[in-house]
C-alpha cells in the first residue's frame, strides 16, 4: 500500500469496514460448518492500531493510521465480542418506531446551531440520536452535553415531556395546566400525572395540555411528571405552597425588668410561606391566664408583623412569671407546622433598687458645655462623661472615655512652638441613644465650648485647633498642659445637639451610667443606663432633689426622704446631723473655694464623698439590706 491511500477516517466509517468483513467471514464459516458438520463462529476480535487523532472545526475525530517510522502516543484498542439474544432485545427498535438513519435536518424545528451541538457529541443522523437516548439517564446527558432542552430531544423521539405549569407554585388543591407534547390524543390506560409522588387528579387530557387538581397531600418543594405508558416523561419542579405563621421571638423593651414598672413586649410573628395568610386573630396569655382576643389583618408572604396587636406593654410584680404569644389560635390559617405558632417566654422581674440624692444647687439646664466644671456637678457627672476624670488624693489625670493620651509634642507652627496631644477613644462607649461616641462628637464639643457664651470659653479657647482621624483625636494647644483643665467637660453627640442646641439641656443625651428620665425645677428623675462603658449601674433609679433652702434640705435628711445631700457648710447643722448619730458627714472644700457639707446614710455604698468625681463610680453604687 502506497503512503497515498492511507487516507483519514472516522471510527464509524472503521467500525463498518470490519462489520463488513466480520459478515464476510460468518458466510465463510457457515459454509464450512455445513461442509464439515461442525460449528464455527466468531467469538471475539481484539484490533490494536496506531494512529493520529484530529478534530475539525465542527467537532468530528478522524483517525489515520501511523507511516512507517512514525511515533504516535495515540493507541486505538478496539474488542469485539458476542452478545446474548437477552441483550439485544433492549437494543433492538419496535415495530413502530418510526426513527431512521436520515440526517439530522429532517428532525421538525431543528436549527442549525442544534445540529452543530449533536454532531460535537457525535449524534449526525437520525438513527444516531435514537441510539443515543434510549434511557432517560442517556437523555438527560445528551441534554447536558449538547446544551439542548430534553422537552426538543424528547420531540423529537417521540416520547412524552411537559415543557412547562401554570403556575409553578401554589397551595394544594389548585387547578393546574401542564403544556407539552407527545402526550397521546385521549389518555391512554395506566397513564398518570404525579406531583411530588402524589398522584393528581386529571381533569383534562390532549396531546400537548393536560389539566390536573394538585393532591391536597402535596407539600412544599418536589417534582411533576407524567407516566404515559411505561414512559415517564421529563420533571418539571414544582411548589406547593401555603402561608405559614411563625412567631420567631418575644423581644423584651428592658434588660432589666423591674416590679411595678411597665415594659414593653413585642411577639417577632412572620409570613416565611409562599402566600399571604388570611386575616386571623392573635392572643397573649400572662401566667397562664389568657387576654382577650385582638384582630389582625393579612400577611403577605415573607412578611414580618408591624401591627398593634403583636406589641404589649406589661406591668409584673416581682418574681418569675409566665408571657405567651399565640398566632391563629383558632386555627384559621392552613399550615402544617402550628407549634411554630406559639412563643413562650419566661421573666424574671426584681425589685427596684431606688436612691433620692439632695443638693442645694440649682439647675437651669444640663448642658455640659453652659455649665461650669461646679455647677450641679453632682448630677451632670451622672449623665455625662468626659475624655478624662480626676483621681487620688493629687487630683491626677485618668482616662475615662479616652483610652489613652499622647505626651504634649512641641510643633512649629508659624515660627510659633505649639503642642500636640493624641487622645484615643475607647471602642466601647456609647451615648443614652444608643449611638458611639465618636472622634467627630469630641471634635464638636470643644468647637462648640469656644463659641458659646460658657464657662468652659477661656480654657477652651488655648485650644487651636482639633482634627480626628478613626478614633484618634488630636489637638493642637498653646501650652503643654492646656487640655488638661478640659478633660473632664462632658462630650455630647453632635446629631442630637447640633439642630437644637437651646432645648438640649432640658432632655440632655449623654454617656455616663444614668440618663434624663424627667427634668423639673424641683427634681431630676435618672434611670440607669445599661449600656454604660464601665458596667451597668447596681441602682435602678436615683432621684437628685433639688432644694436651695438649707433647712429644707437638712429637715429631709433627718426624716431620710433622701440618703445623701451636698448643702453648704453650716456649723448648726453639721452638729445637728452629727448628734443624730445616723450619717456619715464630710466637710470639704470644692476647686472654686466654697465650703461644703456632704451628709450620708451608711446604707449607701461605694459613694465615695471626698471623690473628686462623684459620676465616675455611680455605677457600683448600691444600698445594703
Amino acid at each position: 500500500m502506497s503512503l497515498e491511500d492511507n487516507v483519514e477516517w472516522q471510527l464509524a466509517d472503521l467500525v463498518d469496514a470490519i462489520a463488513a468483513e466480520v459478515d464476510r467471514a460468518e458466510d465463510t464459516l457457515a459454509l464450512k460448518s455445513y461442509a464439515r458438520k461442525m460449528t464455527f463462529a466468531i467469538k471475539k476480535i481484539a484490533l490494536d492500531a496506531e494512529v493520529t487523532l484530529r478534530r475539525d472545526p465542527d467537532g468530528r475525530l478522524f483517525f489515520r493510521a501511523v507511516d512507517p517510522g512514525q511515533d504516535t502516543d495515540s493507541l486505538l484498542k478496539l474488542d469485539f465480542a458476542q452478545v446474548l439474544e437477552s441483550q439485544m432485545s433492549g437494543l433492538r427498535r419496535a415495530l413502530d418506531d418510526t426513527t431512521n438513519n436520515a440526517p439530522l435536518p429532517s428532525l421538525p424545528g431543528i436549527t442549525a446551531p442544534e445540529i452543530l451541538a449533536l454532531n460535537s457529541i457525535g449524534i449526525y443522523s437520525v438513527d444516531d440520536l435514537l441510539r443515543y437516548t434510549r434511557t432517560a439517564s442517556m437523555l438527560a446527558e445528551v441534554s447536558r452535553k449538547a446544551a439542548i432542552p430534553e422537552t426538543r430531544l424528547r420531540g423529537w423521539r417521540g416520547m412524552p415531556y411537559i415543557s412547562v405549569a401554570r403556575p409553578d407554585r401554589a397551595p394544594p388543591g389548585t387547578t393546574v395546566v401542564l403544556e407539552g407534547g407527545n402526550l397521546g390524543l385521549v389518555r391512554p390506560a395506566g397513564a398518570v400525572v404525579m406531583f411530588h409522588g402524589r398522584e393528581a387528579e386529571v381533569l383534562e387530557w390532549s396531546p400537548s395540555r393536560l389539566t390536573v387538581q394538585v393532591p391536597m397531600e402535596a407539600r412544599g418543594a418536589g417534582l411533576v411528571f407524567v407516566v404515559v405508558g411505561s414512559q415517564p416523561s421529563n420533571v418539571l419542579a414544582w411548589e406547593s405552597t401555603v402561608p405559614e405563621l411563625t412567631v420567631e421571638d418575644l423581644r423584651l423593651s428592658e434588660e432589666v425588668l423591674l416590679a411595678d414598672e411597665p415594659f414593653d413586649v413585642q411577639a417577632i410573628l412572620a409570613n416565611p410561606g409562599g402566600l399571604a395568610t388570611p386575616g386571623f386573630a392573635v392572643q397573649w396569655s400572662v401566667d397562664g391566664t389568657p387576654l382577650p382576643e385582638e384582630p389582625h389583618g393579612p400577611l403577605q408572604p415573607g412578611q414580618r408583623s408591624s401591627e398593634s396587636s403583636t406589641r404589649r406593654q406589661l406591668l409584673l410584680g416581682e418574681g418569675v412569671h409566665t408571657v405567651r404569644f399565640v398566632a391563629d389560635p383558632g386555627g384559621t390559617v392552613p399550615g402544617e407546622d402550628r407549634a411554630r405558632r406559639t412563643f413562650l417566654r419566661r421573666v424574671q422581674v426584681r425589685p427596684r433598687q431606688s436612691l433620692a440624692l439632695g443638693d442645694f444647687r440649682q439647675v437651669q439646664r444640663l448642658d455640659p458645655l453652659r455649665a461650669g466644671p461646679q455647677e450641679a456637678s453632682s448630677v451632670l457627672g451622672l449623665v455625662f462623661r468626659g475624655l478624662g476624670r480626676r483621681e487620688g488624693p493629687q487630683g491626677e489625670a485618668v482616662p475615662d472615655l479616652a483610652e489613652a493620651w499622647s505626651a504634649p509634642l512641641p510643633v512649629d507652627v508659624g515660627g510659633t512652638r505649639r503642642y500636640a496631644v493624641t487622645v484615643t477613644l475607647r471602642g466601647d462607649s456609647r451615648f443614652h441613644d444608643g449611638t458611639p461616641v465618636t472622634a467627630e462628637d469630641v471634635r464638636f464639643t470643644f468647637q462648640r465650648m469656644r463659641e458659646l457664651d460658657s464657662p468652659w470659653r477661656p480654657w477652651a479657647a488655648r485650644v487651636l485647633d482639633v482634627t480626628t482621624v478613626g478614633r484618634q483625636v488630636t489637638f493642637l494647644l498653646e501650652a503643654p498642659d492646656a487640655l488638661t483643665p478640659l478633660l473632664g467637660a462632658g462630650i455630647v453627640p453632635r446629631a442630637t445637639y447640633e439642630p437644637n442646641p437651646d432645648g438640649f439641656g432640658l432632655l440632655p443625651v449623654g454617656s455616663g451610667p444614668f440618663q434624663v428620665e424627667t427634668f423639673t425645677e424641683d427634681a431630676v428623675g435618672l434611670r440607669a443606663f445599661r449600656g454604660y462603658f464601665r458596667g451597668a449601674p447596681r441602682l435602678d433609679r436615683v432621684t437628685v432633689a433639688l432644694v436651695p433652702d438649707l433647712d429644707r434640705l437638712g429637715e429631709r435628711l433627718e426624716q431620710q426622704e433622701i440618703l445623701a445631700a451636698v448643702m453648704p457648710y453650716d456649723g448648726a447643722w453639721y452638729e445637728r446631723l452629727r448628734d443624730l448619730g445616723e450619717w456619715q458627714l464630710t466637710r470639704v472644700v470644692s476647686p472654686d473655694g466654697q465650703e461644703l457639707l456632704h451628709a450620708q446614710s451608711p446604707l449607701l455604698l461605694e459613694r465615695k464623698a471626698e471623690a473628686r468625681d462623684f459620676g465616675a463610680a455611680a455605677h457600683l453604687w448600691y444600698l445594703r439590706g
